[in-house]
């Protein structure tokens, strides 16, 4: 395996395990022991990691290593903020609505996180803005371990993800409720992700 294709495993490897909640905030991860997971030197893990550390998946500290970031209930409403801006961005700015084929596969995934993640890649795919895909793409997968958990919190509102796909005016009405919904219930949010 080339050094590149290792860095790509790991990377892949780790950001799926961010993404779905594996560890704990503030667990330190620890280049060593995943490469001895993953079976590959520690290396390409230490640049696996340090990109994740650039995508906000990761902290990284002197003399403390790597770790999963701890949000705060603020930090979670400034995501929750953060994502709602460049969604509405992006309902402005979309040049397609995404085919009812599409949204209805969404729909129909394993998990609400997973067809959540969906609309957003839909919506990010509206666009013609790389940057702002991009953006969506990120928020989303730091996101993702939240949208995870949510259903232990929120009660499912009926149709709330396929409005988060409507027309301009509509979707950006959507993306608000959305978002809002999810802002008030930080705190219980940030306490099932830590355990506290």
């Amino acid at each position: 395996m080339s050094p590149l294709q290792a860095m790509e495993r790991s990377y892949a490897a780790l950001k799926a395990q961010l993404r779905d909640g594996i560890y704990r905030p503030g667990h330190r991860l620890e280049a060593n022991r995943i490469a001895d997971e993953l079976g590959i030197s520690m290396t390409p893990v230490r640049d696996a990691l340090n990109r994740l550390v650039g995508e906000e998946l990761v902290e990284a500290s002197t003399g403390e290593g790597f770790h999963v970031p701890r949000l705060s209930e603020g930090d979670l409403r400034d995501l929750y903020e953060w994502n709602s801006a460049i969604a509405i961005l992006a309902a402005r700015s979309a040049r397609t609505i995404p085919d009812p084929e599409a949204v209805h596969a969404a729909m129909s995934s394993d998990t609400l996180a997973d067809a959540t993640a969906t609309c957003f890649q839909l919506l990010a795919g509206s666009v013609p803005n790389q940057e702002l895909r991009i953006a969506i793409s990120r928020a989303a997968d730091r996101l993702h371990p939240f949208r995870l958990i949510e259903a232990q919190v929120l009660e499912p509102v009926l149709g709330e993800l396929e409005a988060l796909l409507e027309p301009a005016e509509r979707r950006q009405a959507a993306i608000r409720r959305y978002h809002q919904i999810r802002m008030r219930v930080a705190p219980e949010l940030v306490r099932l992700r830590t355990g506290k």
